[in-house]
């Protein structure tokens, strides 16, 4: 098993044995040779010349044989080596194959016998450099491996993270602090479309030397941005300094897509005197820009979601505002004084309790429409709902009926008298002068109530007696309340 060209270090003191192996053995065999003719000088060319086989004299001046193989061990050579001597014995061989020799000859040797050990000798070295060689690349694939794992799990664990964000915001934040971790570059930023106005925004951003990552959402022209977008690929840029044209940068840009659409691109910085970006780093950054994509698709559609749901409640509390309250006052219509009046009448049997219900109409109020319009009555009416909630208690209702009637609850009434100060005050609050823009308005109101259990057992009956005593005070001159009484009906 021949391979022309490798190198046969001969060492021998007889040139003549040299010139023999050299030119009738070697050179027709397709080897290169070398040759010393003392141990100093086999040092010396095995040193620098890195022969892969050495057929070595044993006898020579300076140093012998023995002492060559010593030499190269110390200086850490290991290179097979036959050994050829004229003077044998079991103690040299034993001595030789100590110290590392394939194959020993005495002299005179046969040619087929060394030639076979040559042949032998380099077939077992080269199966042991293509051992090495394979051992080095599989070591070296491993820790490609290795490092590829280190940085896939790296990847999934940012990729978990990021997609657990639904505030756009912060996950903005946390996808250029991953990046700037995973490539190592000095300043990573991220651009978006703005989805209203489709303009190309700086979305989020963070430099070496402000840890702190930024969301400054600036309108922006960029266009290697620009670029990376319409064509869809990863691309590393040499970029100048706007104001320094001698210091340049290293820009890594990766387009960001959902669904083949772009949406903008996730860029990677690093002086020009670093490390320069690799096919790797594209790879990383690129990975990183997937996950990001779709957790910005899903933080935008979460962000529109919650937007839809908060229009969706509000348009919810619109319709049941309405339905349960005066468009013009703002005060309980009818209806939710109906329930609020059911309640506050089973809390009372349970307890024993009385409820009062009082209804009151202005005086005059027409008048008021007549000479000053609909829109300062409906201030009016607006001015009276405010003042009848000052004077009453927090668990007290007050409803606008229609027109100009409002409807009163008191529950927990402890007794009637209480009710009949409750009225006093509400008269003595609606005299007082109402200042309506350039007008000063004073009315008055007349008001009747009805107590249960006394007036009445049920809702209906309670607001009819209410009404019956009402227009009882009108009768009696209005400005004045009236409780609800038998000869009344």
């Amino acid at each position: 098993m021949e391979m022309a060209g490798e190198r046969i270090l001969i060492v021998d003191d007889d040139m003549r044995n040299i010139e023999f192996l050299r030119d009738s053995l070697l050179l027709p065999s397709g080897y290169t040779t070398l040759c010393a003719t003392d141990g100093a000088q086999a040092v010396q060319l095995a040193l620098t010349g890195q022969p892969d086989l050495i057929l070595l004299d044993l006898q020579m001046p300076k140093m012998d044989g023995f002492q060559v193989l010593e030499a190269l061990k110390k200086e850490g050579i290991v290179i097979p080596a036959i050994l050829i001597t004229g003077h044998g014995s079991e103690n040299i061989a034993a001595h030789a194959f100590r110290l590392g020799v394939r194959d020993y000859f005495r002299k005179p040797f046969k040619v087929t016998e060394i030639m076979e050990a040559v042949d032998k000798s380099l077939t077992e070295a080269r199966l042991r450099k293509e051992k090495r060689l394979l051992a080095a690349r599989v070591e070296l694939v491993n820790r490609q491996l290795e490092q590829r794992l280190k940085e896939l799990s790296i990847l999934h664990g940012i990729s978990k993270a990021v997609a657990s964000v639904l505030d756009l915001d912060t996950l903005l934040i946390r996808v250029v602090e991953a990046a700037r971790y995973v490539i190592g570059a000095t300043q990573t930023s991220l651009f978006l479309l703005d989805e209203e106005t489709g303009n190309l925004q700086l979305a989020a951003v963070q430099t070496s030397d402000d840890p702190r990552a930024r969301v400054p959402r600036q309108s922006t022209d960029d266009s290697l941005v620009k670029q990376v977008m319409a064509t869809g690929r990863a691309t590393i840029l040499r970029v100048p300094e706007s104001d320094d044209q001698e210091q340049s940068w290293l820009v890594l840009a990766v387009p960001l897509k959902v669904r083949d659409k772009p949406i903008g691109a996730l860029c990677a910085s690093r002086a020009d005197t670093a490390v320069p970006f690799s096919d790797h780093d594209r790879y990383l950054l690129s990975a990183l820009g997937d996950f990001a994509a779709v957790s910005i698709d899903n933080a935008r559609l979460h962000e529109s979601t919650q937007r839809e749901l908060a229009e969706r409640i509000r348009a919810e509390e619109a319709v049941r505002r309405l339905a349960y309250h005066d468009t013009l006052t703002g005060l309980p219509n009818r209806t939710l004084f109906n329930d609020r009046l059911g309640v506050a009448l089973a809390h009372a049997r349970r307890n024993k309790q009385r409820v009062a219900v009082m209804l009151l109409d202005l005086d005059h109020f027409k008048g008021v429409n007549d000479t000053l319009g609909h829109s300062v009555g409906d201030q009016l009416l607006k001015a009276v709902g405010d003042r009848l909630l000052s004077v009453m208690r927090e668990s007290d209702t007050v409803c606008r009926m229609g027109g100009d009637e409002f409807l009163l609850l008191f529950p927990e009434v402890a007794e009637p008298g209480h009710a009949r100060n409750a009225a006093e005050r509400i008269l003595q609050v609606i005299r007082q002068p109402f200042v309506l823009g350039r007008h000063v308005l004073r009315v008055t109101t007349s008001a009747g109530f009805a107590v249960y259990p006394d007036d009445g057992e049920d809702g209906d009956a309670l607001v009819k007696k209410a009404d019956a005593a009402m227009y009882r005070a009108k009768e009696e001159g209005r400005d004045n309340y009236q409780r609800y009484r038998d000869e009344i009906d």
